[in-house]
């Protein structure tokens, strides 16, 4: 018996992602191993389009608790849209602050807004992958930024690299970040575990840094470590100033508030409703009801409450 399927298979799908959007070769090898992961074919280029107009992503809502960034995004599309490319790019950014101070959200709602994948990677003391099993291989696991491009077949997803003051990295791990960002020769960086030329100048990468917080309400007794400042590693810090920016997060508002700004876009974003005065007015009102909404509020609890805002913005007594 012969079953037919039930729909495009996952490499199906892939390839019809591949035709629709325009796309580019990001691997070439060095060798005759061949290059790795199905990174000799092309590779989608997401996100742009009415995206990278000054009514798309420069409009949106959600980012003005961090000063300067609304305004870096909004360059990062304008010089998209001058050089000719389709798909969103900006320029390395770095995110630097204590736990809590709403880091990921910046990453996740430029990803979300510019529409293209977002992957979080950590970044220890070796950043690079061990090989198979105990015994030393003659190739090594790609770096996960690589396999995170290969997994999604997209040429420009949101790379964030996350570093921790606890954890130092070392200087070969610190080069290795430098070579991957630095838009000066990332076109052409080399992997020589897979023997293998990466085309990396798509990707979008943010340099997120994570300090300590005090422990007890910003009381720290005398037996307990001492809290360090999130700072960035000298050479990457030095890079990022000067091709691109980084931009320090206080806990100047309440991570509540973001939580329910949140649930308001995706309210709005899932009924197709994307004009900036809806997701205001649906904000504004979830504000109303209880502020601040506290952080184990159930989120049925608000993604109602935003549907019925909505659906009293939209002048309707249909829930959306």
């Amino acid at each position: 018996m012969v079953v037919a399927p039930m729909g495009p298979s996952i490499a199906d799908a892939q390839q019809l992602m591949i035709a629709e959007y325009p796309s580019m070769m990001v691997a070439h090898p060095m060798g005759d191993h061949g290059v790795p992961l199905g990174l000799d074919r092309p590779l989608a280029l997401l996100g742009g389009g009415h995206r990278l107009a000054p009514s798309g992503m420069p409009a949106a809502l959600g980012i003005d608790h961090v000063p300067g960034l609304r305004q870096f995004v909004a360059e990062a599309c304008r010089r998209r849209s001058l050089s000719g490319f389709d798909g969103y790019h900006q320029p390395p950014l770095a995110l630097v602050g204590q736990n809590g101070v709403v880091k990921g959200f910046a990453a996740h709602w430029i990803a979300r807004n510019a529409g293209v994948p977002l992957f979080r990677v950590p970044v220890g003391a070796d950043f690079r992958n061990e090989p198979f099993g105990a015994q030393e291989v003659e190739r090594k696991i790609p770096l996960l930024p690589v396999v995170a491009m290969a997994s999604v077949r997209c040429a420009n997803p949101i790379i964030v690299l996350e570093l921790d003051v606890d954890k130092p990295i070392s200087e070969e791990t610190e080069r290795t970040l430098v070579s991957m960002i630095d838009p000066r020769v990332n076109s052409r960086w080399i992997d020589r575990d897979q023997q293998t030329i990466l085309d990396l100048s798509q990707v979008s990468w943010v340099v997120e840094v994570q300090g300590r917080r005090f422990p007890h309400g910003g009381v720290r007794n005398q037996d307990e470590p001492p809290v360090i400042e999130a700072v960035l590693p000298p050479r990457l810090e030095s890079l990022i100033q000067a091709s691109g920016a980084m931009f320090r997060l206080e806990a100047a508002r309440d991570v509540s508030d973001l939580r329910v700004l949140d649930v308001a876009i995706e309210v709005c974003a899932a009924s197709m409703v994307t004009d900036t005065e809806a997701v205001a007015d649906v904000h504004a009102a979830l504000l109303e009801v209880k502020e601040p909404w506290p952080h184990h509020s159930a989120c049925g609890d608000l993604v109602r409450a935003a549907k019925w805002a909505l659906a009293r913005h939209l002048g309707t007594d249909d829930l959306p």
